[in-house]
C-alpha cells in the first residue's frame, strides 16, 4: 500500500476509484456493546416503466389478487340485502340482526391484526388460501343456521378469514411492486367494488324480501271506536283500541319455505370456491419452481446485508429488528407518514361507508320534493355503480398521473360535490348529481393515498396493518356517529358531516404532502412533474455490518454493479492496514 493509501487509512477512510453516485445515505445506530453500520448507496434510473409489461410478465398474480380482493367485496355486500330472509330463517327479529353486522366487522378487524402479525412467519399465499377457503365453506354453512347463535358464530369465523384477505391482498401487491403499484393496487380495489356490487344483484333474484319481525315478536294493531249513535257518528265521541296480535310462528314458517335464499349463498359459495382454488394453483406452481414474481420492484435494485456475529451479543435479535423498523427515511419520518395515512384511510372509508349506509335513509327523510321513498334504492344503486365505475377508470389514469395529483383532484371534487348537494339540498335532481359525483370521486381515495405513501416510505407488513385496521375502524364508527347525528339533528347533517370530513381530508392531504417531500426516498426519486409520472427508477444498493466502537469506520463508494462488497468485523486499526496492504 503507497503512503497516500495508508494516510487515508490512518484518517479512518478509504476512498476507491469509482464512478460518481447520485445519493448515500449513511446509517449509525449506536447500542451498550456494539454499533451497527450501514451505508446505502441510492440512485436513480432513467428508465421508462411499462405497467403493461409489469402486467405481463406477473399477470398471474396480479388476476389472482384482484380475484381475493373481489372475494372480500362479495363477503362485504351480501349481508345488507339478505338481512330480512336471514332473519326469518333464524327466528330473529331485525333488533337482533344488527348484531350480524357488527360481528363480521370486529371480526375482520381481527383478522386483519392477525394476519399482518402471522404474515412473517406463515407463507402469505397459504393464509391467503385459508381465508379463501373459510369464506367459500361460510357460504355453504350459512342456509343450516337455523338460529341466530349459529349464524353468529359462522360470521365470527367469515369475518377473521375476511380480514386476512383484506390485509394479505393489500400487502402482497404493494410489496411486488413497490412505488408502481398505483394502477395495480387501483386494480385490485376496482374489483372490491365489482365483488361488492355483483354480490346483491346475484343474491336479489332468489330474496323474498319480507321482514318477519311483526311474527316473530309479534304486532299492535289500533282501532278507532266511536261513543254514540252509529247513524250519527259525526257528534259521537272516538276511542282508540289497540289490539295485541301474538306472535305467528306458522307465517315465519310459511315464509322460510317462500325463499330461496339458499341457492344464492351455494352460487356465492362455488364463486368463492374458485377463486380458492386460483389461489391454490399459485401455490402449487411456486412449489414446482414454475411461477415467481419477475420484473417487480426489487429487481431495478438490490440490497446486500451481512451480519457477523459479535462475541457475547445477539446480533440477529437486536440487529434484525433494527432493520426492520429503521427505514431509509428515518423512523420518526416513518412513523408520522404512517400516522398521517392511517388517519387519511379512516376519514376515507368513513366518509365512503357513511354515504352510502345513509343517502337512502336522507331520501326516505329529507322531504325533498318530487324525490319518492322508492328512489332511495336507486340513489344507493346509483352511489355503487359510480364507484365500481371510478375505481375502473383509476386503473389507467393511475400508470400516467401521480399518486399526489390523483388525490387531490379526488378530494377538491368530492368536497365540490357535497358543497353544492348541501346548498341546493332541495333540488331533487342535486341529490343525484351529489350522489354520482360523490361515488365517482371517493371511489379511489383509499388506494391512491397509499400508493402515495409508498412513494415516501417502504410499506412492510406491520405498517399495512396498521392501515387496514385503522380503514376498517373508519367504516365502522363514522356510520354509527352519523346515524346518532339523524336521529338528533336531522337529515341534513348526513351531508354536513360528509362535508366536513372532505374538509379534513383536504387538511391531511397537505400534512401528508409536506412530510412526505421531506423523506430520503422522495428526494432521490422525486418525481419530474407533479401531474405526470416519469420514468425514473429508483436502484438501491447496501452495505452492513456490525462493528466494535473501537472499530475503524471503512467507507467505500461503489459505482452501480451487480456484484456486493460484504463487510465483516474489523478489528484494530493495525489489522485493517494490514489486510489492505496484503
Amino acid at each position: 500500500m503507497n503512503s497516500s493509501g495508508a494516510s487515508d487509512m490512518s484518517n479512518g477512510a478509504a476512498t476507491i476509484d469509482a464512478e460518481p453516485i447520485k445519493h448515500i445515505l449513511e446509517k449509525e445506530i449506536k447500542m451498550d456493546d456494539g454499533q451497527w453500520l450501514e451505508q446505502t448507496t441510492i440512485s436513480t434510473r432513467d428508465d421508462a416503466v411499462s405497467f403493461w409489461k409489469l402486467f405481463l410478465d406477473n399477470w398471474i398474480y396480479v388476476v389472482t389478487y384482484c380475484s381475493v380482493f373481489g372475494s372480500f367485496g362479495v363477503c362485504v355486500g351480501f349481508l345488507g340485502p339478505t338481512v330480512f330472509d336471514l332473519g326469518c330463517q333464524t327466528h330473529s327479529d331485525l333488533k337482533q340482526m344488527n348484531w350480524v353486522f357488527f360481528v363480521q366487522l370486529i371480526m375482520t378487524l381481527v383478522g386483519s391484526i392477525t394476519a399482518g402479525c402471522l404474515a412473517d412467519r406463515i407463507p402469505s399465499h397459504s393464509l391467503m388460501l385459508s381465508g379463501a377457503v373459510g369464506v367459500s365453506l361460510a357460504m355453504f354453512v350459512i342456509p343450516a343456521c337455523s338460529n341466530l347463535g349459529s349464524l353468529i358464530f359462522v360470521l365470527i369465523l367469515m369475518g377473521w378469514c375476511m380480514g386476512c384477505l383484506d390485509c394479505l391482498a393489500n400487502l402482497k401487491i404493494i410489496m411486488m411492486f413497490g412505488k408502481n403499484v398505483g394502477p395495480f393496487l387501483q386494480a385490485m380495489h376496482c374489483s372490491y367494488g365489482i365483488g361488492a356490487f355483483v354480490s346483491p344483484m346475484i343474491a336479489s333474484a332468489f330474496l323474498l324480501n319480507r321482514d318477519c319481525t311483526p311474527y316473530i315478536d309479534g304486532f299492535t294493531i289500533e282501532t278507532p271506536t266511536y261513543k254514540g249513535s252509529s247513524d250519527n257518528q259525526t257528534g259521537s265521541d272516538m276511542n282508540t283500541v289497540t289490539l295485541r296480535i301474538p306472535p305467528q310462528p306458522h307465517r315465519v314458517f310459511r315464509y322460510q319455505h317462500m325463499s330461496h335464499l339458499p341457492k344464492a349463498f351455494f352460487i356465492l359459495g362455488g364463486l368463492q370456491l374458485a377463486i380458492a382454488g386460483l389461489v391454490a394453483y399459485v401455490i402449487f406452481q411456486e412449489k414446482l419452481g414454475k411461477l415467481k414474481p419477475r420484473n417487480s420492484a426489487n429487481d431495478h435494485g438490490h440490497t446486500s446485508h451481512m451480519i457477523t456475529p459479535a462475541k457475547g451479543f445477539n446480533v440477529d435479535r437486536i440487529g434484525g429488528w433494527l432493520r426492520d423498523t429503521c427505514c431509509a427515511c428515518g423512523g420518526r419520518e416513518v412513523i408520522f407518514i404512517t400516522l398521517v395515512t392511517c388517519v387519511s384511510l379512516f376519514i376515507f372509508d368513513g366518509l365512503q361507508s357513511s354515504f352510502a349506509n345513509y343517502i337512502y335513509t336522507y331520501a326516505h327523510q329529507s322531504g325533498v320534493e318530487g324525490l319518492q321513498k322508492y328512489e332511495g334504492a336507486v340513489l344507493d344503486a346509483s352511489f355503487w355503480g359510480l364507484f365500481a365505475a371510478g375505481r375502473l377508470i383509476a386503473v389507467p389514469v393511475a400508470s400516467k398521473l401521480t399518486a399526489s395529483f390523483m388525490l387531490v383532484i379526488n378530494i377538491l371534487g368530492c368536497a365540490v360535490a357535497l358543497l353544492l348537494t348541501i346548498i341546493f339540498r332541495w333540488s331533487h335532481v342535486m341529490i343525484y348529481i351529489g350522489t354520482c359525483s360523490v361515488g365517482l370521486f371517493v371511489s379511489s381515495m383509499s388506494p391512491t393515498v397509499m400508493s402515495m405513501a409508498e412513494q415516501f416510505i417502504d410499506i412492510n407488513p406491520s405498517i399495512t396493518t396498521c392501515l387496514v385496521v385503522v380503514a376498517a375502524l373508519g367504516e365502522a364508527l363514522c356510520p354509527v356517529i352519523v346515524g346518532n347525528l339523524v336521529v338528533s339533528k336531522g337529515p341534513s347533517s348526513f351531508l354536513v358531516f360528509c362535508f366536513t370530513f372532505s374538509v379534513a381530508a383536504i387538511l391531511l392531504y397537505i400534512a401528508l404532502l409536506l412530510l412526505g417531500r421531506q423523506s430520503d426516498k422522495f428526494k432521490v426519486c422525486k418525481q419530474e412533474s407533479f401531474i405526470w409520472l416519469s420514468g425514473r427508477q429508483l436502484v438501491v444498493e447496501g452495505e452492513s455490518t456490525f462493528i466494535k466502537p473501537s472499530s475503524i469506520k471503512y467507507y467505500s463508494r461503489m459505482s452501480e454493479s451487480d456484484s456486493n462488497m460484504e463487510l465483516g468485523p474489523m478489528g484494530s486499526q493495525d489489522n485493517l492496514t494490514d489486510k489492505h496492504g496484503d
